[in-house]
């Protein structure tokens, strides 16, 4: 059944296709350990206060038996993770903050966990930013992204993923001199930590993309619809040797 609102996360599963969103709306999709982990790190980095009210610590051997058992039924809701899992989030987090410009921006912190709602073209949005502050005397959205590599392999990604998308949307319910970051962290050794800043060309390729998705999903009958019915050719370029 359609509805009439949606996330970031729900208008990127319905890109894919509006399969991925039904699915993404009845909660069949599953969370990865790498999503689980990422979860960790924003709660430790942005919210640690309400650690508890998320995340339990299991210290049983395996997560099998009575004790395992009656951890989960005394901490139903919350996400179960290990004292390991822990120990290495602590690790990164601690490294996170020794980047000087991550530290400005968190001693300038507005308000984290940032909750937004708003309609596009009649359809109704929310979502979370994840840090409203301020750097170099401007006001900023701040999107914190976890990662196997920070370094050119994401900036690259940058120009093809949804990441340019969501700031779009989130800086679209604020003064457009709004800056935009993404704090991207390494979750493997050596736990680097790189800062990139959006520019406008970019944001804008962000926004054709909400604003042409929010078009297509007005359109969608609330139907299941996989991807073209059509064959798909794919052809090799070769350049012309001249």
């Amino acid at each position: 059944m359609k509805k009439n609102h949606l996330s970031y996360s729900a208008l990127c599963q319905f890109k894919k296709s509006p399969n991925h969103l039904l699915a993404y709306w009845n909660k069949e999709l599953k969370t990865t350990d790498a999503m689980q982990f990422g979860s960790l790190i924003h709660k430790m980095l942005l919210e640690p206060n309400t650690f508890n009210n998320d995340f339990a610590i299991f210290e049983g051997a395996r997560r099998a038996g009575k004790q395992w058992i009656e951890f989960k039924e005394q901490n139903e809701g919350k996400t179960i993770i290990k004292q390991q899992e822990l120990d290495n989030a602590n690790k990164i987090i601690n490294n996170a903050m020794l980047h000087p410009v991550l530290i400005k921006m968190m001693q300038n912190k507005i308000e984290s966990e940032v909750k937004l709602q708003w309609q596009h073209k009649g359809v109704n949005f929310k979502g979370f930013a994840d840090l409203l502050t301020t750097f170099n005397g401007n006001k900023c959205i701040v999107d914190i992204k976890t990662t196997n590599d920070a370094g050119k392999r994401f900036e690259r990604d940058l120009y093809y993923n949804d990441y340019k998308m969501q700031l779009a949307m989130y800086q679209d319910q604020y003064d457009k001199n709004t800056d935009t970051y993404i704090v991207a962290i390494e979750t493997t050794t050596p736990f680097n930590v790189q800062i990139y800043k959006l520019d406008d060309s970019l944001l804008f390729k962000g926004w054709m993309d909400y604003d042409y998705y929010t078009d297509k999903f007005k359109e969608w009958n609330g139907e299941p619809q996989g991807y073209s019915d059509s064959i798909v050719e794919v052809k090799t370029e070769i350049e012309e040797i001249v």
